[in-house]
């Protein structure tokens, strides 16, 4: 038989490490086996733990987008007391809150969910993906030309901590008067995974 012609997943010592992924609520290895499983030449398999594993044509990341509409008592002394509408929005990767944003129309929402799951998608970090996330910490990154390493995350909030890496402190911005003014902590600073401002690829 030609190799062609074979399928399966093949020798357990020619399958190659993909990750993992969720079938149901538990997490199993997703692994790249010796021949395909469907016509498609798809051969991605899901290692349950059976004698052989499993072809696998799932979502490689369960998305999931959750948007709360909520009225609220604004009080203020210079506008007054007044009902206004709001909202909560987040999305998750594999039932783990990856963004969080507040909203007033649903409708924009919607629109913004789907800018944000695109872009963390196809983002340098692979923000969506936990064992990525799980890397973050300690990466050498650019900040504005500042060399710096993130030190945390806060995943809820798609936001990570950083701090210089080599040099004291981060420039002060540009609203800032002179290097001597005060502005809130120069030597750490909580950025979105998204900021424009960050360079993924730094080498050294």
């Amino acid at each position: 038989m030609s190799s062609d012609e074979q399928w399966g997943a093949g020798d357990r010592t020619k399958w190659s490490d993909h990750g993992s992924v969720m079938v149901g609520k538990q997490r199993y290895p997703l692994v790249y086996g010796e021949h395909p499983h469907s016509r498609q030449d798809n051969r991605h398999y899901v290692d349950m733990g059976g004698k052989e594993p499993e072809g696998f044509d799932g979502h490689r990341i369960l998305i999931g987008v959750n948007i709360e509409c909520s009225n609220y008592l604004k009080d203020s002394n210079y506008s007054g007391r007044e009902v206004r509408k709001g909202g909560s929005a987040t999305i998750t990767a594999d039932g783990v809150v990856v963004w969080e944003f507040f909203f007033r129309d649903p409708q924009w929402a919607l629109l913004k969910a789907h800018q944000l799951v695109g872009e963390l998608s196809e983002h340098s970090s692979g923000w969506l993906m936990k064992r990525e996330r799980d890397r973050l910490v300690g990466r050498k990154i650019f900040y504005d030309r500042t060399p710096a390493i993130i030190t945390s995350l806060i995943e809820d909030q798609g936001c990570m901590m950083i701090q210089p890496d080599g040099v004291d402190r981060f420039p002060p911005p540009v609203y800032a008067k002179s290097e001597n003014d005060d502005y809130e902590d120069p030597d750490r600073l909580k950025v979105a995974v998204t900021d424009p401002k960050i360079w993924w690829f730094r080498d050294n």
